[in-house]
């Protein structure tokens, strides 16, 4: 014999009424939760591929870092990426001329005994 709670849930004009106000607060702070680390871990995450879409050849000025990104599995050619003292990121294409010549001229000015960037960016700021 079913319960009067049993027999009402299977008559046809029934129906169960769900609604995020049934749902506990917890559960739906949980969800929400959830839901914005889910979608701040897809920013965080670069597209795999190369950084740099277009690279200049002109000089760059007021350098704070040049970054050398080596050929990997994920790019197939170099990539050079220099960070102004404005914290903007540019990418230089690595044939240009003036970029050869300061890597060049490094190790004559004595930046080839461990200190590279702080020498690097003493002589690029002076």
């Amino acid at each position: 014999m079913a319960s009067p709670m049993e027999s009402a849930a299977m008559h046809p004009g029934f129906k169960i009424k769900t609604t995020a106000k049934m749902m506990p607060k917890p559960l739906l702070i949980l969800a929400v939760l959830t839901l914005c680390c889910c979608i701040t871990t897809l920013n965080a995450f670069s597209r795999p591929g190369c950084q740099c879409l277009r690279a200049t050849r002109s000089r760059i000025r007021n350098i704070k870092q040049i970054v050398v990104i080596p050929i990997s599995g994920l790019c197939r050619q170099p990539e050079i990426i220099v960070i102004r003292k404005n914290g903007s990121k540019i990418c230089v294409d690595p044939q240009a001329p003036w970029l050869n010549n300061l890597l060049t001229n490094l190790p004559k000015i004595g930046c080839d005994k461990g200190r590279v960037l702080s020498c690097l960016r003493h002589q690029i700021l002076h």
